[in-house]
């Protein structure tokens, strides 16, 4: 199937293929991959699970217009034009892909859309985060203390409205996600580091902000996930009937209020 994007808008994709924000680590981006299954319809997840390994192997090598043109805006706290309508043009795509006769390969590709969200709320590439020595230090010990603590970050249902969207809200709704990561870039920022030192990921525990905003950049990423994957699904004529209401995990009793966003 050819894509068609404008020739400028291919043009500036191009100029920027290879640029990749330092965003979520692979193994995080599919963790929460994983986590948006429980959230989508139990069709979908399904056949997702069934292809898997086709997916994330399609995403490590993904091509995708609108994935140079979203890593070039990670810092920026906001998605441009030009992202927000490669973004519409590969979702109406992915739609048209699902209706047509190859629906492997349309599938695979739909699941290989998570790149397009999975980073949007990631605070350590956020405006507010900085780009100097200690950033790339706070954002080293955030991800291995976000890594080593997902058993015990509950995966919360953010935004309940975004599963029922449709396809073409989609762009605008992505970059309300971006548009909320800065303010949680800043307070990483602030609460990773004492006295002027960076705090290592073995020393923070669940008292910390950092845990808080761990948390909720994490179910943050799923959501946006799956609001991605559904609106497309449900745009195509997927069947949505076993979609259940998703269950919202509990907190662990750390005497920590989780952060509301």
């Amino acid at each position: 199937m050819i894509r068609r994007f404008p020739p400028a808008l291919a043009l500036l994709a191009l100029v920027l293929l290879g640029h990749r924000a330092e965003a979520w680590p692979a193994d995080l981006s599919q963790r929460i991959a994983k986590d948006a299954l429980k959230i989508v319809p139990k069709s979908l997840a399904e056949v997702f699970l069934a292809h898997e390994k086709e997916i994330f192997a399609d995403a490590r090598v993904s091509t995708m217009p609108a994935l140079s043109l979203v890593y070039a805006d990670l810092p920026k706290g906001k998605l441009g034009a030009p992202t927000k309508e490669a973004l519409a043009l590969e979702f109406a795509e992915r739609v048209k892909a699902l209706r047509g006769q190859d629906f492997r390969a349309a599938l695979i590709a739909l699941g290989a859309t998570y790149r397009l969200a999975v980073d949007l709320a990631d605070p350590s590439v956020g405006l507010g985060i900085g780009a100097d020595a200690k950033a790339k230090a706070i954002r080293r010990e955030f991800y291995l203390f976000t890594t080593a603590n997902l058993d015990k970050i509950p995966v919360v249902l953010v935004e309940p409205e975004s599963m029922r969207l449709r396809v073409e809200a989609l762009p605008g709704f992505l970059d309300t996600v971006i548009a909320k990561t800065p303010a949680q870039a800043a307070r990483l920022r602030e609460e990773a580091q004492e006295d002027g030192r960076v705090t290592a990921a073995a020393e923070i525990d669940f008292r910390s902000p950092v845990f808080a905003v761990s948390s909720t950049a994490y179910s943050r990423s799923v959501s946006a996930v799956a609001a991605t994957w559904i609106a497309i699904w449900r745009a195509a004529g997927g069947d949505m009937t076993r979609q259940k209401p998703p269950q919202i995990v509990k907190p662990r009793p750390f005497g920590l209020k989780n952060e509301e966003n």
